[in-house]
C-alpha cells in the first residue's frame, strides 16, 4: 500500500498548498479597511449608479468591493431585493472558500485505513514467511517484519493528520471570512437604505452628529 499513500500524500500537500495561497491572496477585510470601505458606500449612497468616481472604484474592486458593487448596481430596488441578491453572492463566496475541503477530509479518513490495510497485508505476509522457515523463529526475522508492517500505518497517520488538521483550519477560517463579507454587506445594505450611523450603528444626525439617546447611553 505504499504507492497508494505516496499517491494521496502528494494530492493532498497539492491541495493545501493551493487553498493556503487562495487564502492568504484574499482582499483584507481589517477595520481600516472596512471603514474606507464604507465611507466609499456613504460616498455614493444615493447615486443610483452613476458615473460617480466612487462608484467606479467600488465597481472595480475585488471580494467585499464586487458584493457592495452588486448591491450599488441595484440601488433603485427595495431592500429585501438586495438582500436576496447579497445571499446569492455570499453562497457564492462561500463555496469557493470551501472548495476542495472535503478531498482533503476524504483523503484524511482514507490514509489510516490504507495504513492499517498495508499493515494487515505486511502481518499476513509476514507469517507466511514464517510457516516457510525450517528450523526456529529468530526475533531478526520477526522484527524485520512487524517494522515493515508497522509503518504503512505510520506513514497513513503522518498523511492523515496534516489533511483533517489543514481541512477543518480552511473551514474555520472560511466561515470566519464569509461572516465578515456579510457583516459588510448588510452594513452596507443599510447605508444605501439612507441610514445614517457610524461604523459601530449608531445612529446619526445632522445636527449634533450623533443621536441624543446614544449620548445618555
Amino acid at each position: 500500500m505504499g504507492w497508494p499513500l505516496v499517491i494521496i500524500s502528494c494530492i493532498s500537500l497539492a491541495l493545501i498548498l493551493e487553498r493556503l495561497i487562495t487564502f492568504i491572496l484574499l482582499p483584507s477585510l481589517n477595520k481600516k479597511s472596512m471603514n474606507t470601505l464604507l465611507n466609499e458606500v456613504r460616498g455614493c449612497s444615493h447615486c443610483n449608479n452613476s458615473q460617480n468616481k466612487l462608484c467606479k472604484n467600488l465597481v472595480a474592486g475585488k471580494g467585499v468591493r464586487k458584493g457592495i458593487a452588486i448591491l450599488l448596481s441595484h440601488n433603485d430596488c427595495d431592500k429585501a431585493m438586495r438582500e436576496e441578491l447579497a445571499g446569492l453572492w455570499l453562497l457564492k463566496q462561500k463555496n469557493a472558500l470551501h472548495a476542495w475541503l472535503k478531498p482533503l477530509m476524504l483523503i484524511g479518513i482514507l490514509a489510516p485505513m490504507l495504513g492499517l490495510l498495508g499493515t494487515v497485508l505486511g502481518l499476513i505476509g509476514m507469517f507466511q514467511g514464517i510457516s516457510e522457515v525450517q528450523g526456529p523463529v529468530t526475533p531478526d526475522v520477526l522484527a524485520g517484519g512487524l517494522w515493515e508492517a508497522m509503518f504503512t500505518t505510520a506513514f497513513g497517520l503522518m498523511v492523515a493528520i496534516p489533511s483533517l488538521a489543514a481541512a477543518h483550519g480552511f473551514g474555520i477560517w472560511a466561515n470566519h471570512y464569509v461572516s465578515k463579507l456579510e457583516f459588510a454587506l448588510n452594513h452596507a445594505n443599510l447605508l444605501l437604505e439612507g441610514l445614517k450611523m457610524n461604523d459601530d450603528g449608531i445612529a446619526l444626525n445632522q445636527e449634533t452628529g450623533i443621536c441624543p439617546e446614544a449620548v445618555a447611553a
